[in-house]
């Protein structure tokens, strides 16, 4: 019999920023199902974002579905899922690299997967009738820098010569009509892509609720941080909480950033990373014009030894939810890189305020909008050092699978990866077998996660980080 020990170090912290997503709260946000926890549960699921709901609501949806014992450490919906930008996308950027790295085949794949996510959201919203702000949209990444823009045209005319699958749903936009397609400032070279936007806090607890009333057997307890799971020579898992153990046939882990305090394997190879957004609005009852109708992704170039690209989703009632900035705070990596505290803002972005006049700075037209900072958060994502999620059943483990680190991008990875983790628990198959798609790279494997831990060993080394 062996045991995961916690690291206390790597749980979420009690009290965490409030983003503008979490401002409207659903009666499911702290919610328990009954007093007490079960003893015993078919399927426990740990995390209830939306990795962990949509997991929950693919097992709901099966011919016979499982008794769900649902823990989250605080509230539903309360971690990466309700502080991030609310939109799906895939950039052009990630498909070159990808494209560079493992070739055209594995770029087409990995696109058709985010691509297929805004189709699955659609239906699944449509369906469950979900009232998230859900649109259909396009997005485009804007690039500021002539040097960017050269490189980003050399790069996406040789895919779109080769006939990569990826490039018929996206449009290069060429200097002559890039700030005045999309609006912004000084834009040299733009890439139209397919896209969607939602209220993710929405989309996560009505889908929720749709669940449950589906399957009486959820049984949804937030307040309840699991501090181990042990394993048994049966099978079976011992899920440790601070409120008492559940002897659980299967378990899935949806713990995106805070993996490694229940699977230490994990650890080096999923690292939690601190960013920011925030919420900026007019006045209120001030009109906004003009309506941006499209999502972004802003490329400004200023340094190449740092990510200097921003997000932005506009909403339907004219705000804006912009997230990054993360220049300003890189090469302090003490302040995001391997911690799990959300409760405190980013102090140089703060002191910069550099959400402050963003919209009047960037683009055009909004000179006298109005447009303010506010509200200002943070969020705790994870890392991966390919930058691809883990998703399948854990090596060397019974009755235990996983989707976690997801690199910021969860919104446009995690239903049909939730779909998938819920046919290979259901039907004992392997990911390969789910028919969802998923690209072949996400697959969490012995052999991933030992070239994945030398690599980060010697990244260590080389950054001089001691673990």
């Amino acid at each position: 019999m062996g045991a995961e020990q916690i690291n206390s170090t790597l749980l979420p912290v009690p009290n965490p920023t409030s983003s503008y997503w979490r401002s409207e709260l659903h009666r499911l946000d702290s919610f328990r199902s009954t007093p007490a926890l079960p003893e015993d549960c078919e399927v426990v699921v740990i995390g209830a974002g939306i990795a962990g709901v949509s997991v929950v609501y693919h097992l709901s949806n099966t011919a016979n579905p499982p008794s769900i014992l649902l823990l989250e450490a605080r509230q539903t919906c309360s971690g990466a899922t309700g502080r991030n930008g609310g939109h799906v996308k895939c950039k052009t950027a990630s498909l070159l690299h990808v494209t560079a790295r493992l070739g055209p085949k594995v770029a087409d794949e990995y696109a058709r997967f985010v691509d297929n996510h805004i189709y699955a959201l659609k239906d699944v919203v449509e369906k469950e009738k979900i009232d998230c702000e859900f649109e259909v949209r396009r997005s485009y990444d804007t690039f500021a820098s002539e040097s960017d823009a050269q490189a980003m045209e050399t790069a996406f005319q040789k895919c779109l010569e080769r006939g990569d699958d990826w490039t018929k749903d996206r449009q290069w936009i060429g200097v002559e009509f890039a700030e005045r397609l999309t609006s912004v400032k000084g834009a040299k070279c733009a890439v139209s892509s397919p896209a969607c936007s939602l209220w993710p806090y929405k989309f996560v607890t009505v889908l929720l609720e749709r669940a449950m009333a589906s399957n009486p057997k959820i049984n949804v307890q937030t307040e309840t941080p699991v501090l181990k799971t042990q394993d048994t020579i049966d099978g079976t898992t011992k899920v440790h909480t601070a409120r008492g153990m559940i002897n659980a046939k299967k378990v899935i882990f949806a713990t995106n950033a805070y993996t490694a305090a229940l699977l230490p394997e994990y650890r080096g190879i999923i690292t939690p990373y601190k960013g920011t957004a925030a919420h900026l609005a007019a006045p209120q009852g001030e009109p906004v014009f003009p309506h941006l109708s499209h999502t972004y992704n802003l490329e400004f170039g200023t340094d190449p030894e740092l990510e200097t690209v921003d997000y932005l989703n506009p909403r339907p009632d004219g705000g804006i939810v912009v997230g990054g900035g993360k220049w300003l705070y890189e090469r302090e990596r003490h302040l995001w890189y391997d911690t799990v505290d959300d409760s405190t803002p980013l102090d140089p972005v703060l002191k910069a305020k550099y959400f402050d006049g963003y919209m009047q700075r960037n683009f055009q037209g909004w000179h006298e909008s109005g447009t303010e900072t506010e509200k200002v958060w943070t969020g705790i994502q994870g890392l991966t050092p390919d930058g691809v999620p883990h998703v399948g059943k854990v090596p060397g483990k019974t009755g235990q699978w996983i989707l976690a680190g997801f690199n910021g991008g969860g919104n446009a990875l995690t239903f049909l990866s939730a779909k998938a983790v819920a046919r290979m628990a259901t039907e004992d198959i392997p990911l390969s077998d789910t028919g969802v798609g998923i690209p072949s790279i996400f697959e969490t494997t012995k052999q991933r996660l030992g070239v994945m831990m030398n690599s980060v060993s010697r990244l260590n080394i080389e950054l001089g980080i001691r673990r």
